[in-house]
């Protein structure tokens, strides 16, 4: 379904290479060939840098993307084997500056006028780069009452939470405590969510995928992508804190 969506946005056939996260170069070089003889071009995720590598000395003329991602942020592509030679690829991070200001004007959205709490479970590599950007979401009067975690184990109960944001850590927090809305950085499809999540950020590849191409065909050799954020359908939200959410949410 998703292949099918894609592929009719962007006027063009797209294809998925199902490979197991411990496949080999070039076994991944063979499996994305074989796919397509000509593809436009080809995206991976950054863990996969070093098959997009090997497939991109083997055709150099198919535009090779790598999506960095959410939590990819500051590492150093040598890492991951493309050395120094990053003008050879197309490289998009996900927008997480632009994710959390969002996060925060749906959170605020979500309080309105309780003057609640708010907890935000995030990975450590990532805080100090989320934190302004979710505080200038929120807003000067609601970003004084936040409490940001880095582990699960660190969270000690607070009273009258009114959103709580879950970013790379956190999970244990929903098998735990029920009942206060949650926004979700996940791939997992909505429908397998808990009824306490109300909107989802995804910056899965295929998330991604539209963003990138338009971004391949302008040329752009660097940028940043925005999750896909989706409200939950069926959400017991009030109509117009519902509609406010709308408007901010669902990508524009």
């Amino acid at each position: 379904m998703e292949s099918l969506y894609t592929s009719l946005l962007l006027f063009r056939q797209v294809k998925i290479v199902p490979v197991a996260d411990d496949v080999s170069d070039d076994i991944l070089h063979y499996a994305v060939a074989d796919a397509s003889s000509n593809p436009f071009c080809v995206l991976f995720p950054l863990r996969f840098a070093r098959g997009a590598r090997l497939y991109r000395e083997h055709n150099q003329d198919v535009p090779v993307v790598l999506l960095e991602g959410r939590f990819a942020e500051g590492t150093n592509p040598s890492f991951f084997g493309i050395g120094s030679a990053t003008d050879d690829y197309f490289i998009y991070k996900t927008d997480i500056s632009g994710d959390f200001f969002h996060a925060g004007l749906v959170a605020a959205a979500i309080d309105g006028e309780k003057n609640g709490r708010f907890v935000v479970f995030v990975e450590p590599g990532i805080q100090s780069s989320i934190r302004d950007a979710f505080l200038d979401g929120l807003g000067p009067e609601k970003s004084q009452k936040v409490s940001f975690f880095t582990s699960f184990s660190q969270f000690y109960e607070i009273p009258d939470i009114s959103c709580v944001i879950i970013a790379g850590i956190g999970h244990d927090y929903m098998e735990k405590y029920t009942g206060n809305p949650v926004i979700y950085f996940t791939w997992i499809n909505p429908m397998y969510l808990p009824a306490d999540v109300f909107m989802i950020f995804n910056d899965s590849p295929w998330a991604q995928a539209i963003d990138a191409v338009k971004m391949v065909s302008l040329q752009e050799r660097k940028g940043v992508i925005g999750s896909k954020r989706v409200l939950i359908k069926g959400s017991n939200l009030d109509k117009n804190v519902r509609s406010l959410l709308k408007n901010i949410g669902e990508n524009q």
